[in-house]
């Protein structure tokens, strides 16, 4: 069995309302860390995290389930937990073993009642987090009013770090605004994406995005800052290191 040490190991949690789909992301990234060979689906009954018979037939995460992957020589141990009401006393028991959580907001019915429930937990908790906006390829799915609904409901006000190519059935991918790429998926299922130029027709947008962006993750550190405000633009290596 391979060691790590204590600085390489990682809980992370991921909380959501039911239905927003945490089973579906924590199985994306198991099988994109390559821990399963395939790409299991919540409403077929083959998610890798759903072994409860009662879960598979009602298609919801009644219990916290655990799945491990290797990244980056690092283990992280994803935890898979409840977003019902009737199961959420699980959920905040799990986070007590988390080091940081995954918060999901589904882009249609954006925040809910037990989103801010579980944001609560996880601000008792002291826990760091990053919000993903989910569902972005269905019908009525709005980025706009998600980031919206996440300032209003949560009280945080969000800075993109990933605006979206696309929304509903045209929805193809993502614009990282610090490396400032795109990326371009090639198929619904595999996960594997062309890397390529913003598309111009997006170029404004997401210089407004990353201005915004920039001007955050520069206050956190003296010395990029005031390099940044003589003209210099930091390299995405500097952005990164200081957005931590």
């Amino acid at each position: 069995m391979k060691q790590y040490s204590i600085s390489q190991l990682r809980n992370v949690g991921i909380i959501a309302h039911g239905g927003a789909g945490k089973t579906s992301l924590a199985e994306a990234m198991l099988y994109d860390a390559a821990s399963i060979t395939r790409l299991g689906e919540v409403l077929k009954g083959t998610a890798a995290l759903d072994f409860d018979p009662d879960e598979i037939k009602r298609q919801i995460t009644i219990n916290s389930s655990l799945g491990y992957a290797e990244w980056k020589k690092h283990k992280i141990t994803i935890i898979d937990t409840p977003g019902y009401a009737n199961f959420i006393a699980d959920t905040k028991a799990s986070l007590k073993a988390a080091d940081a959580v995954i918060v999901i907001v589904s882009a249609i019915s954006c925040v809910k009642v037990q989103t801010e429930k579980l944001w609560g937990f996880a601000h008792d908790y002291e826990l760091p987090r990053i919000i993903f906006i989910n569902k972005m390829d269905r019908d009525r799915a709005n980025f706009i009013r998600a980031l919206g609904d996440i300032e209003k409901a949560l009280g945080v006000h969000p800075l993109p770090i990933q605006i979206p190519i696309g929304l509903e059935h045209n929805f193809k991918g993502v614009i990282d605004l610090i490396k400032q790429t795109a990326y371009i998926y090639k198929d619904d299922l595999s996960g594997k994406y062309d890397e390529k130029n913003i598309p111009a027709e997006l170029k404004e947008e997401a210089a407004k995005y990353r201005e915004k962006l920039v001007e955050a993750i520069v206050e956190t550190d003296d010395d990029l800052l005031g390099a940044y405000l003589e003209g210099e633009e930091p390299s995405a290596e500097q952005l990164e290191k200081a957005l931590r």
